[in-house]
């Protein structure tokens, strides 16, 4: 008669199927979890596809006019945002299409970033991975899952992309490419985020670090397109230069995508070689104690609120600063005539072309503002699902003063940083046309915007005072109004449809005369909203 072992106490037997063991059902698991933020992300991108190409034929209706504006690309600062180029000794349509591919790079490399950080560090931070460790699970199928997950993500938008660029009668060959390339750099930036993964004990600090290497990757682009308009070395160093160098539309190569690819595998390698030597939720770069004591002015909520958003907002005033910057610096290039931008898109016939230009830059800007707005008060949701929220509230903090001073540091925070947009937007002007009087005309045009994005921030609140798992559809708000506000006088839209967004109310200052109704009505609204989240968020119980 033989006896059967009892497994000992303590121990788990090992998942069948080794360390990556369950990827499978983790990969449906996050699918379904994203079943409406990942197609957003993916149509998102695409429909700008149309839109850019549409764009450009309002700009440029004629030959000359194309190669009018084309000619502006000769200017290092263009160069900055859209370098390097190939193939502009034939200017075409299809070919000026090409200086958005920058922006849809962003776009993948941001997408990848955030889908990672929330299916590996995200999930530990939660607690989740630890129940689904618990189960029949290898040690490594949550981090599998996330980078199965960025494969499917980035390639399902590289076809989207590819399918939209035939559509508008480009190459086959050449849409494909464009679309790898922008798949490649989701890609590659998945690769860097799993790395960053292991590295903090929060997702805010694995996204954060991964999203720190963008601005990095981007000087590097920019600095090889001034040193050469074919890209100079430093193109070389960055992985938003690689997807340049495949020369579309010109004699396009392939291989430079390979760079991409190798930083994916490069990156998903070493996060499996730094998971084998961390425990779950822990990192390597550990969580700084701070001192016992704390100074008097810091034993507040409002300490407390502005404590947690500082970095936040350093990141985001440097970013608009110098975006920005570079924007009003084409204004001299606007007022000397080298693009010839159709009233279409500087407001009318009768609207001067350099106005008109500025007021549609600081308008975009404010509308970049609006959606830290939105980034700012969902950190407050993202504290009450983690449990943090419940460590200060069980204390003497109230859930009001919690709730309120953080929305009065994101305010604050938001006008600071609309100020920045016309602070810099002016600067850029006045060095390039050569007239300081733009300087205060451009600062109060883009403080007189400073309501949106409080209107935004109080429609954040509300929802996440009184319904919280729908905190998404203020993305859907902002997104309403930037269509509305770019795409509508393109397409012809009729007027009583831009009136149905709360961004198209407060005039284009300089090109429209200021007007203190819809900017003091704004007000009110925001107030009332946040107003009214402070109060839905303390009838409530707490989410986590």
């Amino acid at each position: 008669m033989t006896a059967t072992g009892a497994p000992s106490p303590g121990r788990t037997a090992p998942a069948a199927g080794g360390a990556a063991a369950g990827t499978g059902a983790l990969v449906r698991l996050a699918l379904r979890r994203d079943r409406i933020r990942l197609p957003a992300w993916l149509l998102g991108i695409t429909v700008f596809v149309p839109y850019f190409y549409t764009v450009l034929g309002v700009v440029s209706p004629t030959q000359e006019a194309l190669e009018e504006s084309t000619a502006l690309m000769d200017s290092p600062m263009v160069r900055l945002f859209a370098g390097p180029y190939f193939g502009f000794g034939e200017v075409t349509l299809q070919r000026s299409f090409l200086v958005y591919l920058p922006e849809f790079l962003l776009a993948a490399a941001v997408m990848s970033v955030l889908l990672v950080a929330r299916h590996t560090r995200g999930e530990e931070q939660s607690g989740r991975a630890e129940l689904v460790r618990a189960s029949a699970v290898g040690r490594h199928a949550q981090l599998t899952a996330a980078l199965a997950v960025a494969v499917l993500a980035n390639t399902a938008l590289g076809l989207l992309i590819a399918l939209a660029m035939v559509a508008l009668a480009f190459p086959a060959g050449s849409g494909l490419l464009f679309g790898a390339a922008v798949a490649a750099t989701g890609l590659s930036f998945a690769g860097i985020t799993a790395v960053t993964a292991q590295l903090g004990e929060s997702s805010r600090t694995a996204s954060g670090l991964a999203s720190a290497a963008l601005p990095a990757a981007w000087m590097l682009r920019a600095v090889g397109a001034v040193q050469d308009e074919a890209g100079g070395w430093a193109t070389w160093l960055s992985p938003l230069g690689w997807p340049q160098l495949t020369r579309i539309l010109d004699d396009e190569r392939w291989w430079p995508l390979a760079l991409s690819v190798l930083l994916f595998a490069a990156g998903a390698a070493a996060s499996y070689a730094l998971a084998e030597r961390r425990d779950l939720g822990g990192g390597f770069v550990g969580t700084r104690p701070g001192r016992s004591t704390a100074a008097p002015w810091l034993r507040s909520p409002l300490a407390l609120a502005w404590r947690l958003q500082r970095r936040t907002v350093a990141w985001w005033g440097t970013a608009v600063f110098a975006a920005s910057l570079c924007y009003g610096g084409l204004g001299g290039a606007m007022d000397e005539g080298a693009v010839d931008l159709p009233a279409e898109v500087v407001g009318g016939p009768a609207v001067d072309v350099l106005d008109g230009y500025l007021s549609i830059m600081t308008v975009s800007m404010v509308f970049v503002v609006c959606f830290f707005a939105v980034v700012s008060v969902r950190g407050l949701r993202r504290d009450e699902t983690s449990g943090r929220a419940v460590a200060v509230l069980t204390a003497a903090t109230g859930r009001a003063a919690w709730t309120g001073t953080s929305l009065l540091v994101t305010a604050v925070s938001g006008v600071a940083l609309v100020a920045l947009v016309g602070l810099g937007t002016g600067l850029g002007a006045a060095a390039s046309v050569g007239d300081g009087s733009l300087l205060p005309v451009l600062l109060g045009a883009a403080l007189a915007r400073a309501p949106e994005v409080l209107l935004t921030a109080g429609l954040a609140a509300a929802l996440l005072g009184w319904a919280p798992r729908a905190f998404g559809a203020v993305w859907a708000v902002v997104v309403y109004g930037v269509c509305l506000r770019f795409f509508a006088p393109d397409l012809g839209w009729p007027d009583r449809l831009l009136a149905t967004s709360p961004y198209n109310h407060v005039p284009r200052v300089p090109v429209e005369e200021p007007a203190l109704v819809p900017t003091a009505v704004l007000t009110v609204l925001a107030v009332a909203l946040a107003a009214l989240g402070v109060w839905g968020f303390g009838r409530r119980d707490l989410d986590g």
